[in-house]
């Protein structure tokens, strides 16, 4: 089970959760696919664009607050998939899937190893014979940089209609002896003339994991590597710089 419990902001989640950096890069791998699965696809941050551009694509997640959200912006915009909610670490679905998706460094938030393999596992029944994974990290290089223990705002968001901004703080820890960085964001909603309305918090956690252990755990639960990208532009990995750590995985003969 995914370690941050998003339904403490599942109302505000797509006021500050606006990135898009990714969408052109998931849109070209999934162009020829005859079936998608996107893991741990919260509000459809992602899947919509997705759907929008004809990707045949099925969604998954553990949180009924996040997919309540989803399932509200599917039908506004008079689209429609498959959406199951499950947990990401022990699922089963009656099909196979051709790509499967996990994106926004989301399989970092599987904090616990057992869960992790158990993860991978359900990932590769999932996929056809000749089937890839597409899983996005982070690099702790450069992630690390801004774990600090200070209390930092991290941005400000204009909420609908004008009615004020959401103010986004977060203070991050991380223990190398777990490879966990934990900590806690904290969300303040403003008037529009900039008085404090409401405050709230979210505990995060979230595994970093580095290129050497994760190519040994995904080779021993029946992957290898057939691509490692450090950006969405697919730019050669660079341990020192690159914000992401991109793989392009398929399923080893016989798994």
């Amino acid at each position: 089970m995914p370690a941050m419990d998003y339904s403490q902001v599942a109302d505000i989640y797509d006021i500050y959760a606006k990135t898009d950096c990714d969408v052109g890069f998931f849109c070209q791998e999934a162009k020829l696919c005859k079936g998608v699965l996107e893991l741990m696809s919260g509000t459809g941050r992602l899947s919509i664009p997705l759907l929008e551009a004809g990707i045949p694509l099925s969604c998954l997640d553990s949180s009924s607050e996040m997919l309540a959200v989803f399932r509200r912006k599917l039908s506004a915009k008079g689209l429609s998939a498959p959406v199951f909610e499950m947990d990401v670490c022990d699922f089963s679905l009656p099909g196979q899937y051709d790509l499967i998706l996990i994106p926004f460094n989301s399989f970092a938030e599987i904090v616990k190893p057992d869960d992790q393999r158990r993860a991978l596992a359900s990932i590769c029944e999932h996929l056809t014979a000749a089937g890839h994974l597409v899983c996005t990290l982070h690099n702790p290089a450069v992630r690390l940089s801004v774990v600090d223990g200070q209390l930092r705002q991290r941005g400000r968001f204009p909420l609908p209609d004008a009615s004020g901004m959401l103010c986004l703080s977060s203070e991050e820890h991380y223990d190398p002896a777990t490879r966990l960085v934990s900590g806690t964001q904290v969300f303040e909603i403003l008037s529009p003339e900039g008085v404090v309305q409401s405050r709230r918090s979210l505990m995060i956690k979230f595994f970093l994991h580095d290129k050497e252990s994760f190519e040994r755990l995904i080779r021993e639960q029946g992957f290898r590597v057939q691509g490692l990208w450090g950006d969405y532009d697919r730019s050669e990995f660079r341990a020192r710089t690159s914000p992401f750590m991109i793989w392009l995985l398929d399923k080893e003969q016989g798994s």
